[in-house]
């Protein structure tokens, strides 16, 4: 029989998928009008196109729902996911003042040259959402998320490597450039940290976590909109 608490995760982690997604599509868009700087390094361009490396970066989809299935501290699941809105506004402002470009290498057919083309489509061109890289941000987050969990130590540095590699394939398929990976790692530790007094500061830890999380949304609602209008006003300016 499935546990309440993880129906209710789950619930709440497709919600908030789908919230982000249609976030971060409308942001990307009216970044993508926006006009872009090139930013990168000779050290990026001395960094080869591997396609190869898009499948480890297409794990990074999914690779968000794991705690679900790791973590056995539902209130650590919350702070990971304040840790997304943290880190997610704080991006944002980052895309729309200084959005970056950088051009695209020509692809071939192989299979792994295709399944890069098709993501290349469906992102923004020239570009947008780049820096940090959220690819990054989502995949430390998770490995902090899940650290110390179900996991014994050996599995706790199998999502270790997962998030080094996520990390390293958005270099490989030239998706990212190394300033973007290196602010995303950074960014997810600090989200994680501010995170976790924002939660304190919010929440009893004696609660029950999913009351925890109601009680966090509601704090947070008046927040969410002031930022907004924060926003709106420095994107017009």
């Amino acid at each position: 029989m499935i546990p309440e608490k993880f129906k209710f995760y789950l619930k709440v982690s497709l919600t908030v998928y789908v919230i982000w997604l249609i976030v971060f599509e409308a942001v990307g868009w009216y970044a993508n009008t926006l006009p872009t700087k090139d930013i990168t390094s000779f050290m990026d361009r001395e960094i080869p196109l591997i396609p190869e490396f898009i499948w480890p970066y297409m794990l990074c989809y999914v690779f968000p729902l794991v705690p679900l299935f790791v973590i056995k501290d539902w209130h650590r699941f919350n702070r990971a996911l304040l840790s997304i809105i943290v880190a997610n506004l704080s991006a944002y402002i980052v895309y729309l003042i200084f959005p970056v470009a950088f051009p695209r290498p020509e692809l071939g057919q192989s299979i792994s040259e295709r399944l890069l083309s098709f993501e290349y489509a469906i992102d923004f061109y020239p570009g947008a959402n780049k820096l940090p890289s959220l690819h990054v941000i989502f995949a430390w987050i998770v490995f902090l998320a899940c650290r110390g969990q179900r996991l014994n130590k050996f599995g706790d540095v199998i999502i270790f490597l997962i998030a080094v590699v996520i990390s390293i394939s958005a270099l490989f398929v030239k998706q990212h450039i190394l300033i973007d990976v290196v602010a995303g790692i950074i960014w997810a530790f600090i989200a994680w940290i501010l995170a976790g007094y924002i939660y304190r500061s919010l929440i009893d830890s004696k609660m029950d976590p999913m009351t925890g999380l109601r009680h966090m949304v509601k704090k947070l609602i008046p927040v969410v909109l002031l930022y907004s209008v924060i926003a709106s006003f420095v994107v017009w300016l």
